[in-house]
């Protein structure tokens, strides 16, 4: 587990989202069979990490957590992954990822999508 803030949090959501704002998430056609609409990690076809997934899993790594900690949460909500990973981020800010990541899910665009979670632009 590591330990942020909630600054930190939504500094590292808006420096994701603003490279690229226009981007719908969707994931690699060899795991959208494998559920889920949203992956932490996207892994290759051996199931190998290849790199951090959805706006929330990149996050959570870019803050430090390792991608073969956040393949052992996949399947959870953004508030659950905040729990379980990281220490020091209130419900306010657990709750701004969830909504973000609702939004992802339902494919709106990473910069719209942060900007009815948080009320700000990118």
């Amino acid at each position: 587990m590591i330990t942020t803030t909630d600054a930190k949090v939504m500094e590292t959501l808006r420096a994701v989202v603003s490279e690229r704002p226009e981007y719908t998430y969707s994931a690699p056609e060899y795991m959208a069979g494998s559920g889920g609409a949203c992956f932490y990690v996207h892994v290759d076809e051996d199931r190998s990490p290849v790199g951090a997934g959805c706006a929330v899993g990149v996050v959570l790594h870019r803050l430090g957590v390792p991608l073969k900690e956040l393949m052992q949460h996949e399947g959870k909500t953004a508030i659950q992954m905040v729990r379980e990973v990281i220490e020091g981020v209130s419900r306010s800010t657990a709750n701004k990822l969830r909504a973000f990541q609702f939004m992802q899910d339902g494919g709106v665009p990473w910069g719209e999508a942060y900007a009815k979670a948080t009320g700000e632009t990118i």
